[in-house]
């Protein structure tokens, strides 16, 4: 087995050097040595002992992730921004799955505990630590797109309120005067900031909010499109929606074509996500991106922050999306969507251990 003593041999330096360098020390290391010592331990196939590391620092290196629903759209991509982080600074991500339950929470936090996890990241949780935080004997935690209402310094979110008026805004520049809206289950607290910044931006137009154009959804296709034949159903039609989120959208679209017309040309509808079917729905539906990868990115540098005894932040942290425009909306640069469009995936998933993430704060006014 290769040891430390074989790498510092192979880039003639002292095998405390190598520790520094691979051990991610502060210590100055000129980049030339640097570099040597790196390419010898990978040449060699050495492998820090993190065992061993362990015992030196008292640490474990490992982050327990409890995840709340890992079949949701959202957490993978959260997951490998937390990944792409944690990873680069050594650190190992021990994930679990567990139901929406607090005593099943309350089980997988002490069976983290058990395998000496020094810090904990809940992603798209219910249940917030405000009341348990001792269960947690000390460590430190952070949230990532959490679902219970109350602010937490240690959260990391969309920026409801900015995201959903890029897309009202969207079609206030389009010239549409009377916009209905979809929302979604009053028990999110994103419906509610989704639906306060599509009042906000038409108020802030100088526009009506008719309360009657303002159906409940669900987030589902099958909500989206019974709120669109109500829509339908009213004496006067708006002439565009916005729906919470992109399946509500999509099912909005199904009724509209179901009820004989056209998508945008007589019903402009935009939505929110960007879902992999927003790409490749007919027409091909705007929205603003969710930026996942990069919450999860954000999460895991607060922890470490944490951790390394930093200043961390005293409010929760927002993440601004940017608009993304196709086909739905009528907009002339959404009507000829390229076939790589439907390809698109998200810009820093596949972005070497590193490498600054893509800015996804640039938003078009």
């Amino acid at each position: 087995m290769t040891t430390i003593r074989d790498v510092a041999e192979a880039a003639g330096v002292s095998i405390a050097t190598v520790s520094r360098v691979l051990s991610k020390s502060n210590y100055p290391v000129s980049q030339d040595t640097r570099e040597r010592i790196i390419s010898a331990a990978k040449t060699l196939g050495y492998s820090v002992n993190r065992a061993a590391r362990s015992l030196r620092t008292d640490r474990s290196y490992i982050i327990g992730v409890i995840v709340e629903n890992f079949s949701s759209y959202f957490a993978p991509a959260i997951i490998r921004g937390l990944q792409d982080v944690l990873h680069h600074n050594g650190y190992f991500c021990l994930v679990v799955d567990i139901p929406w339950e607090e005593k099943s929470q309350s089980k997988v936090v002490q069976d983290l505990l058990g395998h000496s996890v020094d810090g904990f990241i809940f992603v798209e949780t219910w249940s917030s630590v405000n009341e348990n935080a001792g269960m947690l004997s000390g460590k430190p935690y952070g949230f990532v797109h959490r679902l219970f209402h109350e602010p937490h310094p240690n959260s990391v979110i969309p920026d409801e309120l900015y995201n959903q008026t890029l897309v009202v805004n969207h079609l206030i520049n389009m010239g549409y005067k009377r916009i209905g809206y979809i929302s979604g289950p009053p028990n999110f607290f994103s419906s509610a900031d989704r639906l306060n910044a599509y009042c906000d931006a038409l108020t802030a137009a100088g526009l009506p909010v008719d309360d009657s154009i303002i159906m409940p959804g669900n987030w589902s296709v099958p909500g989206g499109y019974k709120a669109m034949v109500d829509i339908l159903a009213l004496p006067s039609i708006p002439p565009a929606v916005v729906a919470a989120n992109d399946q509500m959208a999509f099912g909005a679209i199904r009724a509209i074509q179901d009820a004989g017309l056209r998508v945008p040309e007589d019903i402009a509808v935009v939505g929110y996500d960007d879902d992999e079917f927003a790409k490749v729905a007919n027409p091909t539906i705007t929205t603003v991106n969710l930026p996942l990868f990069e919450m999860g990115q954000v999460a895991a540098t607060n922890l470490l922050k944490q951790l390394h005894g930093e200043a961390a932040p005293t409010e929760e942290t927002r993440i601004r999306s940017r608009l993304i425009v196709r086909q739905s909306c009528g907009s002339p640069e959404g009507r000829h969507v390229l076939a790589s469009d439907y390809m698109r995936h998200d810009p820093n998933a596949d972005r070497p251990a590193g490498k600054p993430p893509v800015d996804l704060n640039e938003a078009p006014e």
